[in-house]
């Protein structure tokens, strides 16, 4: 092969001189002992080339094409991918106005070329060609590497799982990429920003199918894709590093604190369940609890619940607290009795109050013993606790407290009581001479008080009258008579009543009436009225014709007479009234008369 050349300037020579300047020969210098592409070894221009198409581009060691010897003949044999345009990787030619050929090393601009060479005089170096400086190759050969081909499918090292790296193995190639680049991709579709040999799912992808698409890369040749077989990714794991923790005293009525423990991951989601015993509480979903009084006896716990999207909800449960102790009441204020002490007066139990609010029960004491029965809140002395002092022990209780009792302070002594007369007694019947006249009592308590009375005649007593029902005598008409009652009971001061008087006492009017018709259309009607005992009456009396009309007149001792004119002839029928006098009561007869 005839030794080429370039017209050109040189900017390094040798290659120690080269390198020293930092201009590469890709490591030529310890590899021209061996022939790339059946070339002549050494340092000659086409050795040198192929040495780098197969190093540095990645061509195959096979010669491309029979007439790549000669490099007066390269551009010839490889017509079809020959051209003038200079690229980085891409083989100077000189075989029109030489017989060269030479390694791009750079390209400034469309006319000014950088290329490394070595001669077959022996010498290696690095020329700046420029169109105007004359030695521009006579053409630019574009050789392509073979494309790189997956073998072998390229595979997902490790279990797809939330939250855990897989890593993308490449399978195998041939002719071997330069590099490889990656793309992870779920159900198809590529997954922004994932393109690193490893990948850690996140939640969005549970249960979703993962590939990772693997491309072979050699320059000057197509890149070449190879996807995995798919692998579902597995909902992650949570672990907890430290169970909860509860803390607070297992009391009723304290408040107990859970922590959520510590997990894998700090974006959990945290949801809690108190336990009783073996039993969850219905509603204690919090990380609080109070003890209740169903928890008396019981140890508590608290599960933890942890969720994550994509990752398996996991629990972790803490250790049982103490037996729940009962609680404790607290009074804040004492008990207290309000109202009079005195027999059969009502005294009333305030219960104070109570931290928590709790149910309350009473007991009475006089003179500090219990009164059998005396349990209510409200209690009235008897004659029994007449002179002793009062006071309330209040019991309040309330399920799961241990029950407190609290007394109030003692009353002065219970006095003498005080009979209540809601309705008073009152004098039943018609007080009329002969009648009987009846006391009713009235309304009285306490109920078992005795009943005695006393007639009184003009606010006098009668001597001797003294039952509740006095027959009227002679002797009180025209008098008024009322009572007094009086009412008594052990424990109790006697208390005294006086009834209403009554109307003055009246005898019976007796009414005697004798009619004559002394001429046409007249009657003349004799009326005498007596009393009881003789009693001779005043007053007036009434009569009333069968036309309705009334004629009135008055008695003389007695008597009276009067006379009645236009009245119809034939038999007639009159009413006689007499008016009452303060000693003798109203009375009325009908007579009959024919009228001339």
């Amino acid at each position: 092969m005839a030794p080429a050349h370039a017209a050109s300037t040189v900017l390094c020579t040798t290659y120690t001189g080269c390198s020293n300047q930092g201009y590469s020969h890709a490591g030529y210098a310890s590899a021209k002992g061996t022939s790339y592409w059946g070339m002549y070894t050494g340092t000659n221009c086409t050795n040198y080339v192929a040495y780098r198409l197969i190093t540095t581009n990645g061509l195959s060691t096979k010669r491309p094409a029979p007439g790549v010897g000669n490099a007066r003949d390269w551009g010839t044999a490889m017509a079809s991918v020959t051209n003038a345009t200079p690229a980085v990787g891409a083989v100077a030619w000189w075989g029109k106005t030489g017989n060269h050929v030479a390694y791009i090393e750079k390209v400034v601009s469309s006319s000014e070329i950088w290329v490394s060479e070595s001669n077959w005089s022996g010498a290696f170096d690095w020329r700046k060609i420029t169109k105007s400086g004359g030695g521009w190759p006579d053409g630019i050969i574009h050789f392509t590497p073979p494309a790189p081909v997956s073998s072998t499918q390229p595979a997902i090292v490790g279990s797809p799982t939330v939250g855990a790296a897989v890593t993308a193995s490449t399978g195998t190639w041939n002719p071997a990429p330069a590099s490889f680049q990656y793309q992870w991709m779920l159900d198809g579709a590529p997954l922004t920003g994932a393109t690193a040999k490893t990948y850690t799912p996140t939640p969005v992808t549970a249960y979703r199918n993962l590939t990772v698409q693997v491309s072979g890369i050699r320059t000057g040749s197509a890149t070449v894709r190879a996807v995995s077989p798919p692998a579902v990714v597995a909902p992650g794991t949570l672990t907890a590093s430290r169970r909860p923790v509860v803390t607070g005293t297992a009391k009723i009525g304290q408040r107990l604190s859970a922590t959520g423990g510590t997990w894998s991951r700090t974006d959990v989601a945290l949801t809690y369940q108190w336990f009783s015993g073996a039993n969850s509480i219905a509603g204690a979903t919090s990380a609080t609890y109070a003890a209740q009084a169903a928890d008396v006896g019981q140890p508590l716990t608290v599960r933890v619940t942890a969720s994550r999207a994509g990752f398996t909800p996991a629990t972790s449960t803490s250790a049982s607290t103490a037996s729940v102790a009962g609680g404790t009441l607290v009074r804040r204020s004492g008990p207290s009795v309000t109202g009079t002490p005195r027999v059969g007066a009502p005294l009333t139990a305030s219960p104070g109050t109570w931290s928590p609010a709790a149910t309350t029960t009473f007991q009475w004491y006089a003179d500090g013993r219990a009164v059998a029965g005396a349990t209510a809140q409200t209690f009235r002395p008897t004659a029994r606790e007449r002179r002793a002092t009062i006071t309330v022990r209040v019991t309040a209780r309330r399920a799961g407290y241990t029950s407190a009792t609290a007394t109030s302070a003692a009353t002065s002594a219970v006095g003498t009581g005080r009979i209540d007369v809601a309705k008073g007694p009152r004098i039943a019947g018609s007080p009329s001479a002969g009648a009987v006249l009846t006391i009713d009592p009235g309304t009285y308590s306490p109920a078992n008080a005795s009943v005695r009375y006393q007639w009184m005649r003009d606010g006098k007593a009668i001597s001797g009258a003294t039952s509740r029902t006095r027959k009227v005598s002679p002797g009180d008409v025209g008098r008024r008579l009322s009572a007094t009652v009086t009412y008594k009971v052990s424990g109790y001061s006697a208390r005294t009543v006086t009834t209403a008087a009554a109307r003055r006492t009246r005898s019976a009017a007796t009414l005697s009436v004798k009619a004559t018709s002394p001429a046409a259309g007249r009657v003349a009607l004799t009326i005498r009225v007596k009393g009881a005992g003789g009693v001779v009456p005043t007053g007036s009396v009434s009569v009333v014709d069968p036309a309705g009309r009334t004629r009135t007149a008055k008695l003389v001792k007695g008597r009276t007479v009067l006379t009645v004119t236009g009245q119809p002839t034939g038999r007639q029928t009159y009413r006689i009234t007499y008016g009452g006098s303060s000693t003798v009561a109203t009375g009325t007869k009908t007579k009959s008369a024919t009228v001339r």
